[in-house]
């Protein structure tokens, strides 16, 4: 019985052999049809109707052959999830190829970050304070800049040589002031930014021994405008018996230990003599004010200031100093 299964399908397949239609096959798709039947069907994911169609033969006749030609059928799922697959190997490899040749534009200086200078001190002291940097979840890098102050990011757009929009938000407080916002995608100024010590979960950890000297002031004086203070006013002595004219100036951060370096610098470069790093804990976080009083605030105005053009501070910190500087004249503090 079995010899006789054997000898009806090699009858079978000897009459699709000398068939001129299978010849024709074999010949335009360079190969044997068993082969070439069982490669489209169980490599490529094939059903019996895509193969009739791609070599113009009915269904029927592909089912017909596949059984004298004694080649087995994948199940109806099979050959579908195969297709699947194949597509979207396919739509894989399209999308790798835009993202290696595509390369969206930069709409800044991202070479910004590379080489130090008064401007770049100035802003990267401001993103020490006010910036962040993160990457999206399509792995795309951003750098930003918010403040309240829409003079500053204005100054900070112009510096970096941006033609990003600037974007605002009014909170549903009413005590709370609009902030504005300055985004710029560049994977080049977040690495630039990476490499001077900066990381998206924590962006005060700049090493400021890498500021070259001549530059730190500028630095100083962008973490300022970005995270300091300046007072002044007629405040009680501690024996509540008489007043006397205040001047003081504050940085603040999250880091006590950038605080801690930052003061161990300016007491070089700035010839700092006093000072004093506070803790204040508000919603169950702890910030650090680093504080100055008045000589050491002058001496901080004058390091901060000298020989700089206005794109480089915010001016209503600069004249906060300037009006402290006139009452302490007419006053005749010295």
């Amino acid at each position: 019985m079995k010899n006789l299964k054997f000898f009806v399908i090699l009858r079978l397949m000897q009459k699709l052999s000398e068939s001129q239609r299978v010849s024709e096959i074999e010949q335009k798709w360079q190969g044997g049809i068993e082969k070439l039947f069982y490669n489209w069907h169980w490599n490529d994911g094939f059903t019996h109707r895509e193969i009739a169609n791609t070599i113009d033969v009915p269904r029927p006749t592909i089912t017909r052959w596949f059984r004298q030609l004694n080649i087995s059928t994948q199940d109806c799922e099979r050959p579908t999830k195969r297709r699947y697959q194949i597509r979207l190997l396919k739509i894989l490899k399209q999308i790798q190829k835009k993202k290696i040749h595509y390369e969206k534009p930069c709409l800044a200086n991202k070479h910004f970050f590379k080489s130090w200078g008064p401007g770049m001190a100035y802003v990267l002291g401001y993103f020490a304070a006010d910036g962040c940097m993160y990457i999206n979840h399509r792995g795309s890098h951003f750098i930003e800049f918010t403040s309240t102050d829409k003079e500053l990011i204005e100054k900070v757009k112009i510096l970096i040589s941006s033609e990003h929009k600037i974007g605002s938000h009014k909170h549903e407080n009413s005590n709370l002031l609009c902030s504005y916002r300055l985004q710029v995608g560049s994977k080049e100024m977040f690495n630039d930014l990476s490499e001077l010590g900066f990381t998206p979960a924590k962006s005060k950890t700049v090493r400021l021994s890498k500021i070259p000297n001549e530059y730190f002031s500028h630095f100083v004086r962008g973490f300022f405008d970005g995270d300091g203070c300046v007072y002044f006013g007629n405040c009680y002595k501690n024996d509540r018996q008489r007043r006397e004219f205040v001047l003081s100036t504050r940085f603040s951060s999250g880091s006590r230990e950038f605080l801690q370096e930052l003061w161990h610098y300016l007491k070089i470069y700035a010839d700092i003599k006093g000072g004093s790093l506070v803790a204040k804990e508000k919603d169950d976080k702890i910030n650090y004010d680093l504080q100055f009083s008045k000589n050491d605030s002058i001496q901080l105005f004058h390091f901060m200031y000298k020989g700089v053009t206005e794109i480089k501070f915010l001016e209503r910190k600069y004249y906060k100093f300037q009006e402290a500087f006139k009452i302490i004249n007419y006053a005749g503090v010295a």
